[in-house]
């Protein structure tokens, strides 16, 4: 769900693989929510039997792989990482960052895959008619008779005018955090480069910042204030990407002895904890107490890419190696992530709905594969010519704007 930028220190792969490994999660997330004892147990853990599959998917330490949300927090991070690189840069070399042209890429860049993922969904809607009801369990349910009008297919593609859930094509709901993100960069960009302040230990200052964040977004959950739950972890991946030297040192440092060792592979295993505390405290807690479990998501997101960006061991390099297939699939898997995000959800439910629910894994074992197809053409014929044809327009809108400012 991120563009790339002009990286500062080198392109970082093993993010691009982590984005990949995200998409895949969500794709997993919603495959799942076609078993209806899963989808029951998603919606409420009270008298789901220990051992049962819900119990496995919903409240063990398994739910992360299948925990979509929460991975769609790991992708606003990211892009908080990515997208500040430039301007930054910039900010530093000397010569002002060119926002119109930037304002022009980015606007083509989200718009024209999210028109067209729109345009796919109303395609597998009227293919294959949302019927399932209740038999199919609470998830499926809710996908019955999305609204096909066309002020909502209007409101669906232009993202900004989404003030409730998608029901055409429901992922649409974290592009409309990202496209405010997008438009909102100079402001993060400031900031992020207003915690670069000097202080004795650097590493005090960004966890600073890390605390007063992770605050906010919990201030959020807690007030059921949007802007607060879903803004700060973009704001968290600025200040990763703009204090980027400190953490690698203090990670260079933890690996040399055996104890830094431990702390940071405890540090890794904290992230994927805190992404799904929620599920695995939600029947001990209640009331305020489950939207502050909830909020320690953004946490566990926060952590997770810092991990992945910083400790040595997750490089190929050092520590432990990827096989080479797994490093190329890991790679593709990034390359058309964005696609697959747009693209899976109404494949899934449409073959969810033709095997129907006692036959849920024959739905899976068509949509995820096909799913992955559709990605791949979706990156090929849209989102990279989108890409291409940002950046040219995002070049002549910029040519046009120095052309009107040297007019006398």
């Amino acid at each position: 769900m991120t563009e790339a930028a002009a990286p500062v220190r080198g392109r970082l792969g093993r993010l691009d693989a982590l984005r990949g490994v995200a998409a895949l999660v969500v794709l997993a997330h919603h495959v799942s929510m076609t078993v209806p004892e899963i989808a029951a147990a998603y919606d409420s853990s009270t008298g789901v039997p220990l051992f049962s599959a819900g119990w496995w998917t919903t409240l063990s330490p398994l739910k992360v792989l299948l925990a979509g949300p929460e991975f769609v927090l790991v992708f606003f991070v990211l892009s908080g990482f990515v997208l500040v690189r430039s301007p930054l840069a910039a900010r530093e070399a000397g010569p002002r960052y060119d926002w119109s042209a930037y304002y022009m890429r980015r606007v083509i860049r989200l718009a024209v895959p999210v028109v067209v993922s729109v345009g796919l969904a109303v395609v597998w809607i009227v293919l294959v008619p949302r019927t399932v009801g209740a038999a199919g369990g609470p998830w499926l349910a809710r996908q019955d008779t999305p609204d096909l009008g066309l002020g909502n297919l209007l409101r669906e593609a232009s993202i900004i005018g989404v003030t409730r859930r998608p029901d055409i094509n429901p992922p649409l709901w974290s592009l409309v955090w990202e496209l405010w993100f997008s438009l909102l960069l100079p402001v993060f960009v400031a900031v992020a480069a207003f915690t670069r302040k000097p202080v004795s230990v650097p590493i005090r200052r960004i966890l600073l910042w890390v605390v007063i964040l992770c605050a906010l977004a919990g201030i959020g959950y807690v007030t059921t204030t949007q802007s607060l739950m879903y803004l700060p972890p973009f704001a968290l991946g600025a200040l990763l990407a703009a204090n980027y030297d400190d953490p690698q040192r203090c990670s260079d440092r933890l690996v040399e002895s055996a104890s830094g060792r431990v702390l940071g592979w405890t540090l890794a295993a904290l992230g994927p904890f805190l992404l799904v505390a929620y599920w695995m405290l939600r029947p001990l807690t209640s009331g305020g107490w489950s939207d502050i479990t909830l909020s320690l998501r953004v946490v566990g997101a926060f952590v997770i890419v810092a991990t992945v960006a910083f400790w040595p061991a997750s490089t190929s390099e050092r520590g432990l190696a990827l096989a080479p297939r797994t490093r190329r699939t890991l790679d593709w898997l990034g390359s058309v992530s964005f696609s697959l995000y747009l693209v899976h959800f109404p494949i899934v439910v449409a073959f969810a709905v033709l095997a129907g629910p006692a036959h849920w894994w024959l739905g899976a074992l068509v949509s995820v594969p096909l799913s992955l197809v559709v990605a791949q053409l979706m990156t090929r014929f849209v989102e990279q010519p989108a890409q291409v044809y940002g950046t040219r327009a995002g070049a002549s809108v910029s040519q046009r704007m120095s052309r009107l400012a040297s007019r006398p």
